[in-house]
């Protein structure tokens, strides 16, 4: 795997949209605290949006316009940058990933 540097400044945005993240898991934990109801399809809507607008405020962000193809955008370039941190953090950024190296990443984010 080749050596990708994060820039100081994108280190503090990956940890920023980190925060994000983890307030959006804690908000929809909350919603899933409550039993089933008719109403909490569309109450995971607010969540989502407040999660790409924390996400746009750090300049994570995208072009489009509406906010479907702007939340996958979003997360998907936060996820990228949020996974070569992982990578750096754990020390493996330039090395062949082992099923150990795979579960300490997946177990990053638990």
């Amino acid at each position: 795997m080749a050596e990708v540097e994060i820039k100081p400044e994108f280190r503090e945005k990956i940890l920023a949209g980190r925060n994000a993240v983890d307030a959006y898991r804690e908000a929809h934990r909350q919603l899933h605290l409550e039993p089933w109801h008719r109403g909490i399809p569309e109450e995971h809507t607010p969540l989502l949006k407040t999660l790409v607008a924390d996400l746009e405020i750090i300049g994570i962000t995208s072009a489009e316009l509406d906010f479907e193809p702007k939340k996958t955008k979003i997360l998907a370039k936060f996820w990228n940058e949020s996974d070569l941190l992982n990578l750096q953090e754990l020390g493996l950024e330039n090395k062949e990933l082992t099923v150990t190296d795979r579960e300490a990443l997946r177990l990053k984010w638990q």
